[in-house]
C-alpha cells in the first residue's frame, strides 16, 4: 500500500502545483542556588547568553536593595557572581532582565511595581547604573530585538501582554495591546522569533495562585500585534504534586546551540516577605510551528547537553585544537580570547579546529575588531563547512561597509559574494556574535541574533574556524553542534510520564533508530533519513506509510517503575492494523488494534491500559505489526486503578472532596453548592482513565447551570485573590440547565462541545450518569439506557484522564448520591 499512498500524493501534489544507554549526568526541578534571596528564593529568572556563558537575574526581595546575579557554562552549575546592580532605585526590584545591545549590557526592572527604570553596564555581572527616570509601565519589562534591529517593550497590562516601539534602548514608545492576555492577571512576556515567527510566553493568575501558568501565542505578522493563542494552551502547568504555581519564564537556546529551554519557577507558599520560589528549567521540543513543553518535570533529568566542539580559550596557548592556514600572529589574551594583529596585507589568515560536522550543524562565533587596515576590504569572522582551502563557506564582518559579507569556494571555484546590511552605528570594536545554521544546503546567517540572510550551497559538513583579512580581530567562545532547528530532540531523554512526537525517533539510521523499506522519505517532510514524514490537517509532522514489520526507536526517561496508559494518535483507512510497543527485546503492550479511522487525516486516540515500564533511560520502539497507519505522536499517563467510590452526604460532611470556588456546604444529606460565577469539588485520583460518575442533581434556581465533572486534572481557584476564571481545571462538564443537557471541555478556557434541548425544572432531582471510555464519552439524564449525548473528542488533546467531581456556575444548585465505579 505504500507504493499506491506515494502516487496518490504526487497525483494530489501535481493537481495543487536496544541496549538500555548508560546513565547520563541529571537535573532536577526545583533547585535552590547559593546566595539566593533567603525566604524569598528565585522567582521571576531571567537567563542572557553572552559569549558562552549563561548569566541568571532574579526578583530581589521585597526588603532589600540590589539585584543579584549568577553565571553558568550549561546552565545546571551555577556559580554566585554577587549584586550586578546595588543602586536604591532596585528597592525590591521586580522581574529584571539584561539585554545586550553593541557593546553596552541594558538592565529593565519595576522597582516594587513602581514604573519601570534602565540601567546599563558594560558587564553583564555589572555594576549597573541607572540611566534614565522613571518610564512607567506597570510591571514585568522585558525587551525583543527584531532581525532589523528593532526594539520592542512589553508589560503587563489589564488583563493582557502591552507592547511598544523603542526609538533606542532607553526610550518606550506609546503601548498598545498585543492582544493576547488571560482574562485574569496577566504577565511575565517573553518573545522570541524562530522561522519567521514571533512566540510569545506569558503568564497567568496570581502569583500566590497554584493556577500560576505560562500560555504561548504566535503571530505571522510582527513583533507587537496579530498573535494567536495555541490551542493546546495551558502550555506548563502543576496545581497539584511536588511543584505548583508555575511561571514567568524565561525561553533560551541551551549550550548545544539548538535545544530551547524553559526557566520557570514554582511557588512553594508564602516566606517571610512576599512569595518563596525557585528555579526550574524544562527542555522544549517542535512539531512544525508547535512549541511543546516537555514537563513539568520534577525527578532527574538530562542535563542540557554542550556542543560537539567548543572553545572558551581559557589557557595559556591555542593548544592543538586548531591548526593554522596561512600564517598571521596569533595568541590567547588573559585566558578569554584568541587574537591575530598582523594587518598590511589582504592573506585570509585562518584558524582552523580539530574537529568537523556533521552535514548538518549549528554554529556560533564571537568576534570584535580591535584595528583594521587600509585595504579596500579589512574583514573579520568565522568560516565552515571546511574541508580544504578548496571547500568552505565564509561570514565575515566589514566595519568599513557596515555589513555582513557571505561567500563560498566549492570546488576550487569562488561563489559570488553576497552581503548584508547591519544597523547604523554597528561598533565593531564591541563583541557580537555570528552564528550559522546549516540544514541540507541552506545556510542562515544571524548576527547578534537577528537572522540576516539566507543562501544555498553544495557543501556538507566541515571544520569551523575564524579568520582575518587586514584586521586585528579578538575572537571569544567559539562552538558548533551537529543539531539544527531542533534536531536535537531526536536523541534527548523524552520525559514519561509525557508526550513524545512520532517523528522524533532517535538518530541512527536504519536498522539502528528505524526500519523503513523504502530508501527515502516518502513525505519529503522534516527528515532527510528514510523515515517517511508528512505535514497533516492538525498542522503536526507525522509518521505515514507505515507498513508491515517496519518500527521506529525512541529515547525516554520513565520516571519510576509502575503502569502507564499510552495514547497513540492513530490515522488509517484499513482494517485489522496493529502495533506494539517494545523496551529492547520485551514486548511491553502485546498486539493493539488500530480501529478504522475513515481518512487518512482523521486522527483518533488509541489507549493502551496498563504498561509496565521500567524506571531510567531507555529505549522503546513502535513496531508496525500488521497493516498500515500513520501515526503522530504518544502520551504516556501514569496508570491507577479506578476505586469504586459513592458519597450519600448522610454523615453531615464532604471529606475527600476539595472544594474550590464558590460556597458548599453539607444541608439534610445533600451536597450544597451557590455562587454568582464558578464554583466546583472534585474527588478522586488524576490518573483514573476509564469509568462512570453519576449522581443526582437539583437545580435550585433558573439561569446558570450545575453537573458532573470528569476527567479533570489541575483544578485550582479559579475566582481567589479578583483572578474571575470561571475555566480554573482541565477536563469535561457535563450539566444541566432549564432547557437541555450540555457538555463542554475546559482547559483553562471554555470549548462548548455538544447539547440536546429538553425541559429540566428547578427544584426536581434529575438522575446524571456519564461513562467515559478512551476518548468516548456517553451523557445520560434519568433513562439510564439512551445517552442523551455520546461524543467522541478526536482532537488533538482529549482529556483521557482525571478526577471526578461536581460544579455549578451562576446557580444555586445540590447534588445527592453521588458515585464512582469502574
Amino acid at each position: 500500500m505504500k507504493s499506491l499512498r506515494w502516487l496518490i500524493m504526487v497525483a494530489v501534489t501535481f493537481s495543487l502545483i536496544t541496549t538500555v544507554p548508560t546513565e547520563t549526568s541529571a537535573y532536577q526541578n526545583p533547585r535552590a542556588l547559593p546566595d539566593e534571596w533567603g525566604q524569598y528564593g528565585l522567582g521571576d529568572p531571567y537567563v542572557l547568553k553572552f559569549n558562552g556563558y549563561y548569566y541568571l537575574y532574579v526578583s530581589t526581595r521585597d526588603t532589600d536593595d540590589g539585584v543579584k546575579v549568577w553565571s553558568s557554562k550549561d546552565l545546571v552549575n551555577w556559580s554566585y557572581r554577587g549584586l550586578a546592580a546595588t543602586d536604591p532605585i532596585t528597592h525590591g526590584a521586580y522581574a529584571p532582565e539584561v539585554v545586550y545591545w553593541n557593546g553596552m549590557f541594558y538592565m529593565y526592572t519595576s522597582p516594587a511595581g513602581q514604573g519601570h527604570y534602565v540601567l546599563s553596564s558594560t558587564s553583564p555581572t555589572g555594576p549597573f547604573n541607572v540611566v534614565t527616570g522613571n518610564l512607567g509601565k506597570t510591571i514585568d519589562g522585558h525587551v525583543f530585538i527584531d532581525d532589523d534591529g528593532s526594539f520592542s517593550f512589553y508589560h503587563a497590562g489589564q488583563g493582557r501582554i502591552d507592547a511598544a516601539p523603542m526609538s533606542s534602548p532607553t526610550s518606550i514608545g506609546a503601548s498598545s495591546s498585543t492582544g493576547v492576555g488571560m482574562g485574569g492577571w496577566t504577565e511575565g512576556a517573553t518573545v522570541f522569533k524562530r522561522n519567521g515567527k514571533y512566540y510569545m510566553t506569558y503568564t497567568g493568575n496570581h502569583v500566590f495562585s497554584k493556577g500560576y501558568r505560562v500560555d504561548y501565542a504566535v503571530s505571522t505578522t510582527g513583533p507587537r500585534s496579530g498573535y494567536a493563542a495555541d490551542s493546546l494552551n495551558p502550555a506548563l502547568i502543576s496545581t497539584e504534586g511536588p511543584t505548583v504555581g508555575l511561571g514567568h519564564n524565561t525561553v533560551v537556546v541551551g549550550p548545544n546551540l539548538d535545544t530551547h529551554y524553559i526557566v520557570y519557577h514554582n511557588l512553594e507558599g508564602p516566606g517571610v516577605v512576599g512569595p518563596l520560589r525557585h528555579l526550574n528549567m524544562d527542555r522544549i521540543v517542535w512539531n512544525n510551528d508547535k512549541l511543546i513543553v516537555q514537563g513539568p518535570t520534577t525527578t532527574p533529568q538530562q542535563d542540557p547537553a554542550m556542543p560537539t566542539f567548543y572553545d572558551y580559550f581559557d589557557r595559556t596557548s591555542i593548544g592543538s585544537g586548531w591548526t593554522n592556514v596561512n600564517g598571521g600572529h596569533w595568541g590567547i589574551y588573559n585566558q578569554e580570547l584568541m587574537w591575530q594583529d598582523s594587518i598590511g596585507d589582504t592573506t585570509w589568515y585562518k584558524q582552523i579546529s580539530s574537529a568537523t560536522s556533521s552535514s548538518d550543524y549549528t554554529a556560533e562565533f564571537n568576534t570584535k575588531e580591535m584595528k583594521r587596515g587600509t585595504s579596500a576590504s579589512p574583514r573579520y569572522g568565522a568560516t565552515f563547512s571546511y574541508t580544504d582551502e578548496n571547500n568552505y563557506g565564509v561570514a565575515l564582518l566589514s566595519s568599513k561597509n557596515n555589513r555582513l559579507a557571505t561567500s563560498f569556494r566549492i570546488n576550487g571555484v569562488d561563489q559570488a559574494w553576497q552581503t548584508f546590511d547591519l544597523p547604523a552605528g554597528f561598533d565593531y570594536t564591541k563583541w557580537h556574535s555570528i552564528r550559522i545554521e546549516k540544514s541540507g544546503t541552506t545556510f542562515k546567517y544571524y548576527v547578534d541574533g537577528m537572522l540576516k540572510g539566507t543562501r544555498t550551497a553544495n557543501l556538507g559538513g566541515g571544520k569551523i574556524g575564524v579568520l582575518t583579512e587586514d584586521t586585528h580581530a579578538d575572537f571569544g567562545y567559539v562552538a558548533v553542534s551537529n543539531d539544527v532547528n531542533g534536531s536535537s530532540a531526536w536523541d534527548a531523554y523524552k520525559p514519561v510520564p509525557g508526550t513524545i512526537e512520532a517523528m522524533h525517533y532517535m538518530k541512527g539510521g536504519e536498522g539502528v533508530a528505524y526500519h523503513d523499506t523504502t530508501a527515502n522519505n516518502i513525505g519529503g517532510a522534516y527528515r532527510t533519513d528514510a523515515g517517511d514524514i508528512r505535514l497533516n490537517s492538525e498542522g503536526l509532522f507525522n509518521l505515514g506509510w507505515n507498513q508491515t514489520g517496519e518500527w521506529y526507536k525512541y529515547k525516554v526517561n520513565v520516571e519510576s517503575s509502575g503502569y502507564y496508559d499510552i495514547d497513540f494518535r492513530m490515522a488509517t483507512t484499513m482494517n485489522g492494523v496493529q502495533i506494539r510497543l517494545w523496551d529492547g527485546s520485551t514486548d511491553v503492550t502485546g498486539i493493539i488494534d488500530v480501529p478504522n479511522t475513515g481518512d487518512w487525516d482523521k486522527w483518533q486516540t488509541v489507549t493502551k491500559k496498563g504498561v509496565y515500564l521500567n524506571a531510567g533511560q531507555r529505549e522503546l520502539r513502535v513496531e508496525f505489526v500488521k497493516g498500515e497507519a500513520d501515526f503522530s505522536r504518544m502520551t504516556f499517563h501514569k496508570s491507577a486503578q479506578v476505586t469504586a467510590l459513592s458519597d450519600d452526604f448522610n454523615d453531615g460532611n464532604d471529606n475527600g472532596w476539595t472544594r474550590f470556588e464558590g460556597t458548599w456546604a453539607v444541608e439534610n444529606g445533600e451536597y450544597s453548592a451557590g455562587s454568582s460565577g464558578p464554583a466546583k469539588s472534585t474527588i478522586g485520583d488524576a490518573n483514573w482513565a476509564d469509568y462512570t460518575v453519576e449522581a443526582d442533581v437539583k437545580m435550585i434556581d433558573a439561569g446558570g447551570d450545575g453537573g458532573l465533572l470528569f476527567r479533570v486534572s489541575n483544578p485550582s481557584h479559579g475566582t481567589e485573590r479578583g483572578q474571575n476564571n470561571y475555566d480554573a481545571f482541565q477536563g469535561y462538564y457535563a450539566y444541566l440547565t432549564t432547557s437541555g443537557v450540555n457538555l463542554g471541555k475546559m482547559s483553562y478556557s471554555w470549548t462548548f462541545i455538544k447539547s440536546a434541548p429538553q425541559t429540566y425544572a428547578t427544584n426536581t432531582w434529575y438522575h446524571m450518569k456519564v461513562v467515559a471510555k478512551g476518548a468516548n464519552m456517553k451523557v445520560y439524564v434519568d433513562d439510564m439506557n439512551q445517552p442523551k449525548i455520546d461524543y467522541t473528542d478526536n482532537s488533538l488533546n482529549p482529556f483521557t484522564h482525571g478526577k471526578a467531581g461536581v460544579r455549578t456556575a451562576n446557580k444555586h444548585t445540590h447534588f445527592d448520591n453521588f458515585k464512582v465505579s469502574p
